[in-house]
């Protein structure tokens, strides 16, 4: 074989090594529609438990060591954490407050892996902000068949009527 068809065929090899890592790489993103319904369903969940103030219930959803950031830059580290947190909220400021919620956008980094970008708002008589909303981004994992929340961290916005095409600005 000459030198010529010997670095034709290297090439060809190494070309057909890169088409499939490349196509491994696409394939673990791709959404599996039971999967991606799953964490709509983990995700529905939390909004149902946050408008019943049924704290149970929106943990639910939470891995045990999960981390939270909320609004006010306060980390919470694992589900009691955050469970002490909420119970304290919804008897609180957050008694009568409601969420609707809009899933914005769901990545999967990995098969078992996704990111998910949420957008709620507080409504309602007695709402907690009255008109303001939440940016949230999710991860979650897989873990025994179940969709579970690792971590999650929110930003808050408030509508502004006079704003861009996204209507929100950030909180003073």
């Amino acid at each position: 074989m000459t030198i010529y068809l010997r670095q034709v065929r290297s090439l060809c090899l190494c070309l057909a090594v890169m088409c499939a890592l490349l196509a491994s790489v696409v394939c673990g993103q791709s959404a599996n529609p039971e999967d991606a319904q799953a964490i709509r369903d983990a995700l529905a969940r939390f909004y149902e438990g946050w408008n019943a103030h049924d704290v149970d219930k929106m943990v639910s959803v939470y891995a045990d060591d999960i981390d939270h950031i909320n609004t006010l830059a306060e980390w919470n580290k694992g589900k009691p954490a955050i469970r002490e947190a909420a119970k304290k909220f919804h008897a609180g400021p957050g008694k009568t407050d409601h969420k609707t919620y809009t899933i914005e956008k769901m990545r999967f980094i990995k098969p078992d892996v996704a990111v998910v970008h949420v957008r709620s708002l507080s409504t309602g008589p007695g709402s907690a902000c009255g008109g303001c909303g939440n940016l949230g981004t999710y991860v979650m994992s897989k873990e025994s068949g179940k969709w579970l929340v690792v971590s999650f961290t929110n930003v808050a916005y408030e509508l502004d009527p006079k704003g861009a095409k996204t209507g929100i600005t950030k909180r003073p």
